[in-house]
C-alpha cells in the first residue's frame, strides 16, 4: 500500500492540540490575544513532548526492511517536531517564547502538508511499490562513460575558473580571512558567477554517480567528486556542501543500500564533525565578536561547540514569529511577490537597502529588531504567509505536500534515475522547510534544469529506447 501516516501520526496530532489547547487555558487565561506567548513557563516539558514524537516518528516500524528513513511523512515530521523541540528549549536570553500567532500558523503548515500529502496518495494510479531493496535496479542512469566525463568535466572546470575569477578579485577567500562572516557577502562578482562555483556541488553528486555507476573513467570521477566539495569550504557555504551530501546520501539510498537507522547515525557521527571543522571552527569558534555575542546572551559554556547550529534553527522560528507581527500590521501583504521569486529573478535587479527581492532581504536591515544573532530566514512558511497570510500558509503546504508524496510514490512505483534525483532534491526541500522555503528559491530549478540537461545528452540512445519501453509497460500493467 502507498505510504500514508500511521496511527501514531494521528495521535501526535491529537496530543500537540490537547497541549496547545491545555497551554491557553492554563498559561493565557482570558488574556489571550495574537502577541500571548505560548509555553512560556512549562520548563522544558514541550521540549520534552516534541523530542519523543521526533523519535518516534522516524523510527517507527524500523524493524520493517521496507523501513524509509526519507519518506515524506518521516521526514518532514520527525523533523519539524525535534525543531520544535529545540525551539521550546529556550536556551539563551535571546529567544523570547513564541506567540500565538506563530502556533497557529505553524499548526496551519503541519496540517497541510498533512492534507496534501493525502490527496497525493488518493491519486495513485498503481498500488504497486518496488521494495527499497529491489529500486537499485533501475535507477542506474545508464549513461556513456567518456560523454558523462567530458560533460561533468566541463561543468566543475568552468566552477574552478569562476571560483578562482572570485577569488582573484576579491584577493581572498572567506575561510583564509582574518573575518571570515564578513568576508562572505565581500567575496563573489556577482550572482551569475557564483551560480557557477555552488554549481561545484552538482559535480560533487555527479562525479560520485559515475564512480559508483561507470567502470570507465572511475578514477577520474573520482578525482571530481572528492575536490569539487573543496572551493565550497573555502567559502564556508555549508548550505551548498550540505545539499551535495544529502543529494548523494539520497542516491545511495535509493540506489545501491537502503540506509538503516545505525547506518544514518554512522554517517550523521561521521559528517558533522568534519562539516563542523572544515568550517565551524574558523568561521565561529576563534571569532572573538561571536564568542562575545555568546557570552552576551548568555548561552551555556558546555554547549557551545553545537551554538551555530542551535541559534541557525532556532533564530528561525523567532524570525517566522517576528514576521507574522510584522505583516500584515506594519506591513501590507505581498501577494505572490516572494513566491514568485525563481520565475522574475532574471529581471529583478538588486537595488541596495531597502530591496525586498527575497524575503531574506526584507530582514537584513531588521536583525537588530528580532535578536542580536543574524536570523533572515523564516522556515519555509515565511515565504507564503508573507504573501497571503494564513490561507497562504495552508495552500501552500498543502501544495508542498501534494508535490512531495506524489513525487516519492513515483518513484516506488515507476522507479528511475531521474525520479531519483528529482526526490532527492525535493525530500532536501523537506528537510531544509525548518529553515526555509526551498521551493521558492532559484537553486531547487537550477540543479534540476543542469542535472537535467546533463542526463539527456549522457544517455545511450539505446537506452533510452528501453526506458520508454519500461515505462510504457509499467504504465499499461
Amino acid at each position: 500500500m502507498p505510504e500514508a501516516l500511521r496511527p501514531f501520526s494521528i495521535s501526535c496530532f491529537l496530543a500537540l492540540a490537547i497541549a496547545a489547547a491545555l497551554a491557553i487555558l492554563v498559561f493565557a487565561g482570558a488574556r489571550l490575544s495574537w502577541g500571548t506567548p505560548i509555553f512560556a513557563n512549562e520548563h522544558g516539558l514541550i521540549s520534552g513532548a516534541f523530542l519523543f514524537m521526533a523519535a518516534i516518528t522516524f523510527l517507527y516500524d524500523c524493524r520493517n526492511p521496507d523501513w524509509d528513513a526519507f519518506s515524506p511523512f518521516r521526514l518532514f515530521y520527525s523533523t519539524w517536531f525535534g525543531v520544535l523541540a529545540l525551539g521550546c528549549l529556550r536556551l539563551t536570553t535571546a529567544e523570547p517564547p513564541l506567540t500565538a500567532r506563530f502556533w497557529l500558523t505553524a499548526i496551519l503548515g503541519l496540517l497541510g502538508f498533512f492534507v496534501g500529502g493525502k490527496l497525493a496518495l488518493r491519486g495513485v494510479a498503481s498500488p504497486h511499490r518496488t521494495s527499497l531493496g529491489r529500486l537499485r535496479d533501475d535507477l542506474n542512469p545508464k549513461w556513456r562513460p567518456t560523454r558523462a566525463l567530458l560533460l561533468i568535466g566541463s561543468l566543475f572546470l568552468v566552477g574552478l575558473l569562476a571560483f578562482g575569477y572570485e577569488w582573484m578579485k576579491a584577493g581572498t577567500v572567506p575561510l583564509l580571512a582574518d573575518d571570515p562572516e564578513t568576508a562572505r557577502f565581500e567575496f563573489g562578482v556577482n550572482s551569475f558567477v557564483s551560480r557557477l562555483v555552488i554549481s561545484l556541488g552538482l559535480t560533487t553528486v555527479l562525479g560520485y554517480l559515475g564512480a559508483v555507476h561507470l567502470r570507465k573513467h572511475r578514477t577520474l570521477f573520482l578525482i571530481i567528486a572528492a575536490a569539487s566539495p573543496i572551493p565550497m569550504v573555502l567559502m564556508t557555504t555549508r548550505v551548498f556542501i550540505l545539499t551535495a551530501v544529502w543529494m548523494a546520501v539520497v542516491l545511495f539510498h535509493y540506489g545501491r543500500r537502503p540506509m538503516r537507522p545505525k547506518v544514518l547515525l554512522a554517517v550523521v557521527l561521521i559528517a558533522y564533525p568534519l562539516a563542523k571543522i572544515a568550517v565551524d571552527v574558523k568561521r565561529f569558534q576563534q571569532s572573538p565578536t561571536y564568542n562575545e555575542l555568546l557570552d552576551r546572551i548568555e548561552f551555556p559554556e558546555k554547549l557551545r561547540p553545537f551554538a551555530p547550529d542551535y541559534l541557525y534553527f532556532s533564530m528561525t522560528l523567532r524570525t517566522l514569529d517576528y514576521l507574522t507581527h510584522l505583516v500584515p500590521e506594519e506591513m501590507p501583504y505581498s501577494y505572490g511577490w516572494y513566491t514568485a521569486y525563481p520565475v522574475r529573478v532574471f529581471w529583478t535587479p538588486r537595488q541596495g537597502t531597502g530591496f525586498r527581492g527575497r524575503l531574506d532581504d526584507l530582514f537584513w536591515d531588521r536583525t537588530g529588531e528580532i535578536s542580536p544573532v543574524a536570523s533572515v530566514t523564516t522556515s519555509y512558511m515565511g515565504v507564503p504567509y508573507a504573501d497571503f497570510g494564513f490561507l497562504g500558509v495552508l495552500l501552500f503546504s498543502v501544495l508542498f505536500g501534494w508535490i512531495s508524496v506524489r513525487v516519492y510514490e513515483s518513484l516506488r512505483t515507476e522507479p528511475s534515475f531521474w525520479r531519483a534525483f528529482l526526490y532527492a532534491q525535493v525530500s532536501f526541500a523537506i528537510f531544509w522547510s525548518v529553515y526555509a522555503n526551498y521551493l521558492t528559491l532559484f537553486d531547487f530549478y537550477w540543479n534540476i534544469l543542469i542535472v537535467g540537461v546533463v542526463h539527456r545528452l549522457a544517455a545511450a540512445q539505446q537506452n533510452a529506447g528501453d526506458d520508454r519501453v519500461h515505462a510504457s509497460v509499467a504504465v499499461s500493467c
